[in-house]
């Protein structure tokens, strides 16, 4: 497709949709498409925003009605101003956006912001018209930001392409915290958070509707851009799940945080709830796996994600826990003690040498411990704070420290003075300062130490800091396989002692000894060799759990009671018009533990693991991990090792240990197989057990294939 009036540069179809951005965010020239000089009209606060932040660019303003909007020269249409533009932002209705669309692609430009709702957000009409927008930019390969957003802007460019009232008459502090959000008003939140918290800002996107870019592309952007050092995400839910997990390996390969605010709770369908994996594989269970094996935070709130960011834009990484607490006051640093530990921090006493070096600084009645208290006698010895920072400095067994100072305006000066000059900066602090001067806010934040109102908030922030630098220590997560749009097909699950044949020919996962029969009559003749105690069960696609449905029977001494049991099985479910492929009757084995091993295709993010404890219970109080596939032995290892459980597994108090490293070997030969066989839509094993001579056996199974997969390929 040519493009008229403008240059094909930077346009191509195989563009990617970071360079898309970049060129918008990077934009050099403005067109605003519905520009006004009246400030309560989206056409005139972005011009306005524009201008008062001295974009250093030229600014458009386009409408027919005008020749002068806020004293710019105004132009009839796109087409009428005579250069190629770099970014169109169209504050017009939004019926008229297609014709605007269709316009700027043909002049070449750079990018599209729609600021106009009545979309896919409105109904089935919206819908339409909104696949009509996005067509006609993707075919042209132009990006577009919206519609129903709020814009876009760049810090460190001084461009603020957005309508948002929140900035009317502000100036954006450029930075290095970028974010990108679905919601505008939880953007604007951010914003104005983020800007009293004193941080400067590299981007900020409002995806809206996202016809065209969404939040995968901004993950991937933001992860490329080299003035963005912290990334910010507010999700309602992601699109392109292979797209975000791409992205998402591309920050955790540049190391670089990730803080997600996701709201939205688990959505379940009838489907999913068939199986436990179902149950326990949910949509917000799903966003959480992702976040895990990708190294993404997932704050509580804006205020966690302002604290946490504060930390990571300032201080040092450390993958430590150990903590000294320096506080002006006995209860505050016993709070920040107790705020430590409940964030899984350590607070080790100091060493002997520490001690010594401490008493002499210290008022005789103080002790020399970790938390260590100044005590009030810090107002009369004004460089106490200075010569203890020194001591603990030299202290190698620390990897980060705390500090509270509560009021103390009359020597405020001072203690910024010495915190400025002698806190450690190889070494990540944070500070918790109560009433205290804006001034001295002021002053120690210019020195990157984060400041907090709250001893929670600071202890929150430190931990947050640690284990995200832990979570970079391990190898960067494999390349995501392609996902099927919407997931694998659902399908019909097999009946157990099919789903057991697959299972146990394609991997090394064992089966207790046992035999089919369709005819509890026929049970001497082929499972004669049985030793008790033997367990039946019912063989029904309508009976998938047994326990408590009167379809499974224990603890049976031979193959006599077995036949008899099978007999009332069948006479029970025929009687309810429940349908009957056989009996499966099987030697019962003992077991030290047991586990759940599920593997479904999340609609979104692709194949997942589900693996945990096992059981009937286990839908009661789950002890599951999730991660998304492919895995090593590893990485499946590591999940294991992760479990509350865990202790129990190493032998805990004498208990029979279980071999963790064999069981990753087991599982990964069945991720391999659900990789590999498409038409396998779930597995689930519940429970696996490992059995007392080391056998890792499946003692339940049920396999799902999808509806395509001919008749005589199902389990």
């Amino acid at each position: 497709m040519r493009y008229q009036g403008g240059s094909d540069e930077g346009r191509t179809a195989d563009q990617s949709a970071s360079e898309k951005l970049r060129r918008v965010l990077n934009a050099r020239s403005v067109a605003v498409v519905g520009a006004s000089e009246d400030l309560r009209k989206p056409g005139g606060r972005v011009v306005n925003a524009l201008l008062h932040n001295d974009f250093p660019g030229k600014i458009y303003p386009v409408n027919p009605g005008r020749e002068q909007i806020q004293g710019l020269d105004c132009h009839p249409s796109v087409d009428a101003i005579g250069e190629t533009v770099d970014l169109v932002i169209l504050a017009v209705p939004a019926e008229d956006v297609p014709d605007q669309l269709r316009m700027g692609c043909d002049c070449g430009v750079g990018g599209f912001i729609v600021f106009a709702s009545g979309f896919s957000e409105t109904g089935s009409e919206g819908t339409e018209r909104q696949a009509e927008i996005s067509q006609i930019v993707q075919d042209a390969g132009v990006p577009m930001i919206g519609p129903n957003c709020l814009g876009i802007m760049n810090g460190n460019h001084n461009m603020l392409a957005s309508s948002t009232v929140v900035m009317g008459g502000r100036r954006l502090p450029g930075g290095n915290y970028g974010f990108a959000t679905q919601s505008g008003a939880l953007g604007t939140y951010w914003l104005d958070m983020t800007m009293k918290a004193g941080l400067g800002v590299s981007a900020w996107i409002s995806t809206g509707n996202e016809a065209d870019v969404d939040l995968a592309a901004c993950l991937d952007y933001f992860s490329e851009d080299d003035e963005t050092e912290v990334i910010g995400l507010y999700i309602e839910g992601i699109r392109d799940g292979a797209a975000f997990r791409a992205a998402a390996r591309k920050a955790f390969e540049r190391r670089k945080p990730v803080l997600v605010l996701k709201s939205g709770s688990s959505r379940q369908g009838a489907t999913a709830a068939a199986s436990h994996t179902g149950a326990l594989a949910g949509e917000d269970e799903a966003y959480d796996a992702v976040f895990r094996q990708y190294n993404i935070w997932r704050s509580g709130s804006l205020t966690d994600m302002a604290n946490q960011a504060e930390i990571l834009l300032t201080q040092p990484r450390s993958a430590g826990q150990r903590v000294a607490v320096i506080s002006v006051s006995g209860g505050a640093g016993v709070l920040m003690t107790d705020a430590s530990v409940a964030e899984g921090l350590d607070v080790p006493d100091f060493s002997p040498e520490t001690k010594e070096r401490l008493a002499k600084i210290l008022p005789g009645f103080a002790t020399p411990q970790n938390p260590i208290d100044l005590t009030a006698q810090i107002v009369m010895h004004k460089t106490m704070l200075r010569e203890v920072l020194r001591i603990i400095s030299d202290d190698t067994g620390y990897d980060g420290l705390l500090l509270f100072m509560g009021g103390l305006g009359q020597i405020a000066e001072e203690l910024a003075d010495a915190l400025v000059s002698e806190l450690p900066r190889d070494m990540p602090c944070a500070l918790t300062w109560q009433a205290a001067p804006e001034e001295t806010v002021r002053q120690v934040r210019e020195r990157g130490i984060p400041v907090y109102g709250e001893i929670g908030y600071a202890a929150r922030a430190l931990a947050t800091q640690f284990r995200m630098s832990a979570g970079w220590n391990g190898p960067t997560p494999a390349e995501a396989p392609p996902i099927i749009q919407g997931g694998r097909p659902e399908g019909p699950f097999g009946v157990e002692h099919r789903s057991k044949d697959l299972l146990c020919s394609a991997t090394s996962l064992e089966r207790p000894v046992g035999v089919f029969a369709t005819d509890p009559g026929n049970l001497m003749e082929v499972g004669g060799e049985l030793s008790g105690p033997l367990v039946v069960k019912l063989q029904s696609p309508a009976m998938l759990h047994k326990s408590g449905s009167g379809g499974i029977a224990l603890g049976l001494q031979n193959v006599d009671e077995a036949a008899e049991s099978a007999r009332g099985m069948i006479k029970f479910a025929t009687a309810r018009g429940i349908p009957v492929d056989g009996v499966l009757v099987e030697e019962m084995i003992s077991f030290d533990h047991e586990f759940i091993v599920g593997l479904r295709c999340d609609p979104v993010f692709g194949p997942m693991l589900v693996l945990g404890r096992g059981g009937v219970t286990v839908e009661l109080e789950p002890d599951v991990t999730r991660a998304f596939l492919p895995l090593t032995a590893s990485e499946i290892e590591d999940m294991i090792r992760s479990l509350r459980a865990a202790p129990l597994l190493e032998g805990f108090r004498g208990a029979q240990p279980c071999d963790i490293a064999g069981l990753a070997r087991i599982v990964k030969e069945l991720c391999d197989l659900y990789m590999h066989d498409e038409t396998l839509s779930e597995i689930e094993i519940n429970p696996l057990v490992a059995d007392r001579t080391g056998r890792f056996v499946a003692l339940d199974a049920l396999v799902s294939r999808s509806p395509e997969t001919r008749v005589g390929d199902a389990p």
